[in-house]
């Protein structure tokens, strides 16, 4: 009897999580990998100084200001931040320095966000950006906002994985429209989008802040399964219903990661082709 109520807490406990962060957990970690992996062709090809200077100087201030702006929400005290300040003997090119109190559960929650706090800052950076600058915003717009993909839930998006990128490739041929070449505010918006987007990598640091943050989340969510569980309540379907309002989240994220995706592969092809004319052989990504 006992045996079973625990597992009950357990799998009922996987699942609002899931439910809840599972997107940022996947987009979270294919961000992490493609933008590491952006960063390793810069490196690779001899060209880092190329990578902080041509994309550093806005993709740095925008990953900074990610920790930046949770740190304000949880009520981290900010004791400094450097939005762009290139370190040649750590390789940092920024970072914001920040404290809280260890007792407090808010406090410590936030750490999960704070380190997060690129990709979802970024995201919506990215979002802004095509609201602004592409000249066919409400044809991308009609895109991120239908019914299908404003109602995916996370085990939706598991569940439809093929369907899921479908809507991505869909958003992606929108936005490079044949007729998008020839605006320049395009072209601003692909340069921008390609800088921010290659340094929303998440460093170990920012990982390692984020599984205190995650274990406080998990640790909340067993002693609230325990409780409500014991009077024969189960909030898992709440959590699900409520789920599915993170269909806009859903959108930016996935056009965040194909934006991401479309950034590395150019940057290998150019930094490929430059690295062959110099060293007659081709970029390395390990």
């Amino acid at each position: 009897m006992f045996l079973n109520y625990l597992g009950r807490v357990l799998s009922s406990t996987v699942i609002q999580l899931l439910a809840i962060f599972g997107f940022f957990f996947i987009f979270g970690i294919i961000l992490y990998f493609i933008s590491r992996s952006t960063r390793r062709v810069y490196a690779n090809s001899y060209n880092s100084k190329l990578d902080i200077y041509f994309t550093g100087w806005i993709g740095t201030p925008v990953h900074e200001l990610g920790h930046a702006f949770f740190c304000i929400v949880f009520g981290h005290r900010i004791h400094e931040i450097k939005l762009f300040s290139p370190n040649s003997l750590d390789g940092s090119l920024g970072y914001v320095s920040h404290s809280f109190d260890q007792n407090n559960f808010f406090h410590k929650v936030g750490n999960f966000f704070i380190g997060l706090g690129p990709i979802i800052f970024g995201s919506f950076i990215l979002y802004a950006l095509m609201y602004f600058l592409l000249p066919n915003f409400n044809d991308v717009y009609s895109v991120l906002s239908s019914s299908n993909v404003q109602n995916t839930s996370f085990f939706d998006f598991i569940k439809n994985l093929g369907t899921s990128f479908g809507y991505g490739f869909n958003i992606i041929g929108t936005i490079f429209k044949l007729s998008n070449f020839g605006q320049l505010l395009f072209w601003v918006f692909l340069y921008l989008s390609f800088a921010i987007s290659s340094h929303m990598q998440l460093s170990p640091p920012d990982l390692k802040g984020m599984l205190s943050g995650l274990i406080t989340i998990v640790v909340f969510f067993l002693i609230l399964n325990l409780v409500t569980l014991l009077f024969s309540f189960n909030i898992t379907g709440y959590i699900l219903n409520f789920s599915h309002f993170t269909g806009l989240l859903f959108s930016i994220f996935l056009f965040s990661t194909f934006i991401s995706i479309i950034n590395f592969i150019l940057t290998y092809i150019i930094m490929s082709i430059v690295h062959y004319i110099k060293y007659k052989r081709l970029v390395s990504i390990i």
